[in-house]
């Protein structure tokens, strides 16, 4: 069992300062028991950023109808009726990006972000900044919570999370001058003046940025990039309990995504190199 100060022990050993602001991705599975249980988490990681620090997840929305209304798509008249509108107070938070995310939304000092399905929540100095507006238009380029999340000079923590989950790497999709990026339409209920309204909505794709992303059969961009990022030797490293960890610097990371995906995408691009075993692994 993880005591609460052991926890935050190893969370500073990692590299976690006062005033930080830090985007969390967490597998509790891979971190293991904690004495006091996940809410405590959220605790330990308040108390290394501090008062001055602020804590921000993506969170999504579990009841999204993404895929039910993805471009074009038309839910049946009764279910469309039926589908709640998102009220980011309330809304519980897509369960596929971890077990942690529904205790950071619990939290009686979160903000969360007015998105249907790109929504982000955070916790501490900057929260309301961070969240206070996000365009149905653009889920994740600047004028968004991660837009300003990078600009604040904001650090990713992996606690147990695979290399997959490291959402900044869709603000590198959206700045990277590449022809073809693909971008999706779909449609997200949301609460106008108490009543439930249907509006549009569209991104750029982040389940496959590009065609050569897009086939499912390997590594998406997001989890190529960040592979090779961490095989070069950028980022901390270091464990948490039971689970093996990472601590990036998101400015550098983006940057690194851009200058990545350009080098491979960009007109006249030379053939990127093979990949070495460590980055593959």
């Amino acid at each position: 069992m993880l005591s609460r100060i052991r926890l935050i022990e190893e969370l500073q050993a990692l590299g976690l300062r006062q005033g930080d602001l830090v985007m969390v991705h967490a597998s509790l599975r891979a971190l293991g028991p904690v004495e006091g249980g996940p809410a405590q988490v959220v605790e330990a990681l308040l108390e290394c950023v501090g008062a001055a620090g602020t804590l921000l997840a993506f969170v999504s929305w579990d009841q999204s109808p993404y895929e039910e209304t993805l471009n074009g798509r038309q839910l049946p008249p009764q279910q469309r009726e039926q589908w709640p509108a998102f009220d980011p107070a309330t809304a519980a938070p897509y369960r596929e990006f971890g077990a942690l995310n529904s205790f950071f939304c619990a939290h009686p000092r979160v903000h969360r972000s007015p998105h249907p399905d790109a929504s982000f929540a955070a916790i501490g100095a900057m929260a309301r900044g961070l969240t206070h507006d996000h365009p149905l238009r653009e889920g994740y380029g600047p004028g968004t919570p991660l837009g300003r999340f990078v600009d604040a000079g904001g650090r990713v923590l992996l606690l147990g999370a695979p290399l997959d989950a490291v959402t900044v790497l869709h603000h590198a999709e959206v700045l990277a001058a590449i022809p073809g990026k693909r971008r999706v339409r779909y449609e997200v209920p949301v609460l106008v003046e108490g009543r439930k309204v249907w509006k549009a909505a569209e991104n750029f794709d982040t389940n496959g940025i590009l065609d050569a992303f897009a086939t499912g059969a390997g590594p998406d961009a997001v989890e190529s990039i960040a592979r090779d990022y961490v095989a070069q030797g950028h980022g901390r490293r270091g464990s948490v309990g039971a689970a093996a960890c990472h601590l990036f610097e998101a400015p550098h990371l983006v940057a690194y995504g851009v200058r990545w995906l350009e080098a491979r995408f960009r007109p006249g691009a030379a053939p990127p190199p093979p990949r070495s075993p460590a980055a593959g692994a």
